[in-house]
């Protein structure tokens, strides 16, 4: 039966489903796909399929769980480590992919304020009985809605695949150091750490592109400033871990600043939008 309906109605089909409209309601009202501002952005594009958080909590805490175990039962990884190879294929796509989804997504964000500015629809949209600062996060979601798939699969990727690279580097790293423990915990901050990144750094690009497209009038200006910030910022991200640290400065580099960076610049990218349009 499902062969005979329409590319559409399969889209709606899956859109109907529980968890899906599970997801959009678990949303701030302001990035659900239901909102005016995020609807008027996205357009044709507004059927699309969330990513499924639960699922990627659920994996993430058994192999959290199988972490933890392997402490007093080393024989677990042991069985893991064939998945290593997988992990050499697929991390490197993924971290590609990972590159061209935050570009995308910065760069919609960018133009949709461009785009704002150079039809000077901002007062207009500003009348909207909501905060400017909701209508910038409304515009941040839409431009993430829109490769909301692409980054479905790098969550998956991250989640699924990143263990065992991530248990053979950490047991380099600790190697002289009689800390099993030690060594086994901070391999399950690590990967959360990865995990939560994908999506701190995909509202990190968002934020980028509205601060950027807030000051510009031309896309094509804006698009290249957004893309060299996301260049630049992961240059330092990945440059910073070359250096032979030491085991503290290490963990410092793996899990910490990769989470509080992006904590850091979305809230000042969102108060230098609002600057912006408000002295426009």
């Amino acid at each position: 039966m499902t062969a005979h309906l329409t590319i559409s109605e399969q889209i709606a089909a899956r859109l109907l489903k529980p968890e899906a409209r599970e997801m959009d309601r678990a949303l701030p009202e302001w990035a659900r796909r239901t909102n005016p501002v995020v609807k008027r952005q996205l357009g044709m594009y507004w059927k699309l399929m969330p990513v499924n958080i639960p699922r990627i909590i659920r994996w993430y805490a058994l192999q959290a769980g199988l972490i933890i175990a392997s402490i007093w039962l080393p024989f677990l990884f042991t069985i893991l480590m064939p998945l290593a190879i997988i992990s050499l294929i697929a991390l490197p796509l993924a971290f590609g992919l990972f590159i061209y989804v935050l570009l995308q997504i910065g760069m919609a964000a960018a133009n949709s304020m461009v785009d704002e500015n150079r039809c000077d629809s901002l007062d207009l949209l500003r009348v909207c009985p909501r905060p400017l600062n909701e209508i910038l996060y409304s515009k941040g979601a839409a431009a993430i809605w829109r490769q909301i798939e692409n980054l479905g699969l790098v969550f998956a990727v991250a989640t699924f695949t990143s263990l065992p690279m991530m248990v053979i580097l950490f047991d380099r790293w600790f190697e002289g150091f009689d800390q099993l423990a030690l060594s086994r915990i901070a391999v399950t901050l690590a990967l959360g750490s990865c995990i939560l990144r994908v999506g701190l750094e995909s509202v990190m690009a968002a934020a980028i592109g509205l601060a950027i497209g807030s000051g510009m009038r031309r896309r094509v200006p804006a698009n290249v400033t957004t893309g060299l910030l996301l260049l630049a910022y992961f240059a330092f991200i990945n440059l910073i871990r070359l250096p032979g640290w030491s085991v503290e400065i290490r963990l410092l580099v793996e899990i910490v600043i990769p989470v509080a960076l992006p904590l850091m610049i979305i809230p000042l990218c969102i108060r230098a939008a609002i600057r912006q349009i408000e002295r426009a």
